[in-house]
């Protein structure tokens, strides 16, 4: 393998287990987590671990402490110049080097081949270009009657474009076949050739059975890899400096500590409590605590929360801010006052309408959130490939981020009765039905209800204007929604806008001073005026499918669309019109009294 360095952010994503990577004119896979070579770094984030079901959430290593390996693929590769195939081998590696043709003189690099081939369950293997140049009729040859192929990827200027114009052919026996049927569904069923079920890096004895048959698709298509992140935000006492940088942290971290935690039963409990309280100079009992508030979030339920419970701890922190925080704390909150005491110039009738719609607005001055990438999937999406392929899955790939935000809270009362309206529930419910049949039901685990849909919306209304307001780069803002089911016992209604950078002094506070009520009141009226009219409309207004497989309706790249780093949805799930429409809109009011201050101001 290789050795090539990456930032710890790009190992999680996009460069993470299982992605294929171009480097140079060289293709990479991302092995998973149990080959990462070096000093093993894992995060300080028990509960969060406990939640994704792993004991510990492991960094990826920094250049100076070790490397990522990269597995070579596709392993079959062409020279440009002579056109000459050859399949790579682990063997020939040398680091630093790029392969190159040993039939030419001036040893040309050698071009990875650009297809691969893949299937539902996850699962990526190179094309058999052997069997695939004897599969062609009229020859009566087959591959085992040649002995050893020799392969050339010829490009006939004959033929014209397309795949036509491509042939693997073999030197040995002149077997050949054109490319023009590689990609159909059936090509490799029909050859005979079925799923080995292993990643390119994974030996023959570590393979599953898999009763898929591969399709083949270029390396570079978007359906080859898809990743499976998730996130949560460090909350209190964890996200506390005396949890992570005070007394507990201390004891955590002590050799005796460490044993007593995988034993709390252990016949030397009380002696491994007394040298841990002398060696850290507290009291046995405050060791006593530390060690089951720890058993507490790591024992055999605390891996069983859903993203709901997840939601709703931090739905909890995030709407009861704190009076008093420590500077180092990973997670600072207070209350702003919404409208505000002071007038707002000719705005204010828009702000009476504000406030039956707004609740509340909590500054998040500091934030720590800790990305994990859970796994992958590919083509169909089938099956999710774990990103720790060990016999014991204990670790998943993780970093953490530091930032800012605005936590935005929407009246309850008004949100339950503009929920019951007829054109509301019908918009939703076709949202519904379309996504239940969608691919895009394997990894969003939100249900498309009116609420959710209206938050959505909005976040990605606010986050466009907040590039202008705050100064970001929309890239750099993301989005949490929380938005709780019908019958949920603690009613959700919020959004919550960050931003989040890979670096421990986080961001400069201009998206938390956004969220005063002097300057949000300008943000949100400039979200609506925008929001009321896209340069695409009347057709972006009343389309009712846009996006992949129909799963927006007034939303589009000119009014809605945020980068996809930003949303956590992949930018489905949105409508303009619940928010702006002139009958259903749930911030119709605010709209229409904006309305009409502009039309009195011109």
């Amino acid at each position: 393998m290789t050795d090539r360095r990456l930032r710890r952010m790009q190992a999680l994503s996009p460069f993470g287990v299982g992605a294929i990577v171009d480097m140079l004119g060289e293709s990479f896979v991302a092995e998973d987590v149990t080959r990462w070579k070096g000093r093993r770094v894992t995060l300080a984030a028990p509960r969060i671990a406990a939640h994704f079901g792993v004991e510990e959430l492991r960094l990826p290593p920094a250049p100076r402490d070790g490397r990522l390996p990269y597995y070579r693929f596709p392993q079959w590769l062409f020279c440009g110049t002579c056109r000459s195939m050859t399949h790579w081998s682990v063997g020939r590696e040398r680091p630093g080097m790029m392969p190159r043709c040993q039939h030419c003189s001036r040893s040309p690099q050698l071009v990875p081949m650009r297809f691969v081939a893949v299937c539902g369950n996850g699962h990526l293997d190179d094309v058999p270009w052997a069997q695939w140049a004897h599969s062609g009729g009229g020859r009566g040859r087959e591959q085992r009657q040649c002995g050893r192929a020799e392969l050339q990827f010829d490009h006939l200027t004959t033929v014209g474009g397309g795949l036509e114009s491509l042939r693997v052919r073999c030197r040995t026996c002149r077997a050949d076949r054109n490319l023009a049927d590689l990609t159909s569904p059936r090509a490799l069923g029909r050859i005979n050739i079925g799923c080995r079920g292993r990643q390119p890096w994974q030996r023959d004895t570590e393979a599953v059975t898999c009763d898929q048959t591969p399709v083949v698709l270029q390396r570079g298509a978007s359906s080859v890899y898809f990743p499976d992140t998730a996130s949560a935000i460090d909350l209190p006492p964890d996200s506390d400096w005396v949890t992570w940088g005070g007394t507990a942290a201390r004891v955590e971290q002590n050799q005796y500590f460490l044993l007593l935690h995988k034993d709390p039963e252990s016949d030397i409990r009380g002696h491994l409590i007394r040298m841990i309280a002398e060696q850290e100079n507290v009291k046995e009992q405050q060791v006593i605590a530390i060690l089951n508030d720890r058993l507490g979030v790591t024992g055999a339920d605390a891996g069983s929360g859903t993203s709901e419970e997840l939601a709703e701890r931090e739905w909890h922190a995030l709407t009861n801010p704190r009076v008093r925080s420590h500077p180092d704390d990973r997670f600072i909150t207070r209350r702003t006052p919404f409208p505000g005491p002071q007038g707002h110039g000719r705005l204010d009738p828009v702000v009476d309408q504000m406030r039956s719609a707004i609740s509340d607005i909590v500054l998040v001055d500091r934030l720590r959130e800790v990305r994990v990438l859970r796994g992958f999937r590919r083509h169909t999406m089938d099956a999710r490939i774990p990103a720790d392929l060990g016999t014991r899955s204990a670790s998943l790939p993780a970093v953490e981020v530091y930032g800012e935000g605005i936590f935005i809270v929407f009246d309850e009362d008004n949100l339950r009765r503009w929920e019951l309206q007829t054109p509301v529930v019908r918009n939703a419910a076709t949202l519904h039905k379309r996504f239940a049949g969608s691919m895009h039901a394997r990894w969003i685990e939100s249900t498309p209800t009116p609420r959710l849909i209206l938050l959505h919306t909005i976040a990605h209304l606010l986050m466009r204007q907040l590039t202008f307001d705050a100064g970001y780069p929309s890239s750099s803002l993301r989005e949490r929604i929380y938005a709780s089911p019908p019958d949920a016992d603690t009613p959700m209604a919020g959004v919550l806008i960050y931003t989040a950078a890979g670096d421990a002094e986080g961001t400069l506070g201009g998206l938390a001073r956004s969220g005063q009520a002097e300057r949000l009141v300008t943000t949100i009226a400039a979200t609506l005026a925008a929001a009321r009219w896209c340069s695409l409309d009347p057709v972006c207004r009343e389309s009712k499918a846009q996006g992949p497989a129909g799963l927006s309706m007034a939303a589009c790249h000119a009014c809605a669309l945020v980068p996809e780093t930003s949303c956590t949805m992949g930018n489905v799930l949105l409508d303009r019109t619940l928010v702006i429409d002139d009958e259903y809109g749930f911030m119709r009011d605010p709209l229409a009294e904006l309305i009409a201050v502009q039309a009195a101001t011109t």
